[in-house]
């Protein structure tokens, strides 16, 4: 290659990282199938390696107003990866990875966001994540969970103090996503499945000890006896 050659491609190089640096964020989402994960916001402004999302969310996730930005050579291989950060002071730090192609999901994720609606029946409203992977196949399946969650029960039940929440590791089971969360007691214990679609199967147990009084505030909320104790089971969709 003469010297001519080479001006010529290190010209074309020079363009096209150019025309990546300034390609607008929400064109690119559009394009790489972000919105198919699960990803939105209200508003998307910016480029691809600097831009902003106002009211993200990843499926019923809220995320709040993020700053994010596209890998450009994902792009260029037809993936789709998205790094994002949240500072605010009001909803804490919250950053990781999200993925919208195969495998997708996210990784690496730690903060804590709300968890809109709960998890049906039990009132879970903040979760928190700890170094968080999990990421699904085009099928749906797990293929990669790690990391911890724990999970906050603001609401009261049956006197139970569960201000500390329940947290424990994830992993992948019968190619579903899980989180086995206890307490710290280890009285309370909140089995978490899902797949790749927002499937959710949550079954919380309660150890009442063979409490009267706690048996039967529990069988008012819903819970029904078990071999582990009480149980409240429900399913829904993130």
């Amino acid at each position: 290659m003469n010297a001519r050659q080479r001006w010529i491609v290190a010209a074309a190089l020079l363009a096209l990282l150019l025309i990546i640096a300034t390609f607008p964020m929400r064109l690119a989402l559009s394009l790489s199938g972000a919105e198919d994960a699960g990803v939105s916001a209200r508003e998307i402004g910016g480029s691809v390696w600097s831009g902003t999302l106002v009211d993200a969310r990843l499926g019923a996730l809220p995320l709040g107003t993020v700053r994010a930005s596209l890998s450009p050579l994902a792009l260029l291989g037809g993936t789709t990866e998205l790094s994002f950060e949240r500072a605010d002071q009001r909803l804490g730090a919250l950053a990781g990875r999200l993925y919208g192609s195969n495998p997708r999901g996210m990784s690496d994720v730690n903060g804590s966001t709300s968890l809109a609606g709960g998890l049906g029946l039990i009132p879970a409203d903040t979760i928190r994540f700890e170094g968080a992977t999990v990421r699904f196949d085009e099928s749906g399946k797990c293929v990669e969970a790690r990391g911890r969650i724990q999970l906050s029960v603001a609401a009261p039940i049956a006197g139970l103090d569960l201000s500390q929440g329940l947290s424990g590791p994830l992993s992948c089971v019968n190619e579903r996503a899980q989180a086995a969360l206890a307490s710290q007691s280890g009285m309370e214990k909140l089995t978490l499945s899902f797949d790749g679609a927002g499937a959710y199967r949550a079954q919380f147990a309660i150890n009442v000890d063979r409490d009267p009084t706690m048996a039967a505030a529990l069988a008012v909320l819903g819970f029904k006896p078990g071999s582990s104790g009480f149980v409240l089971a429900t399913s829904g969709r993130f």
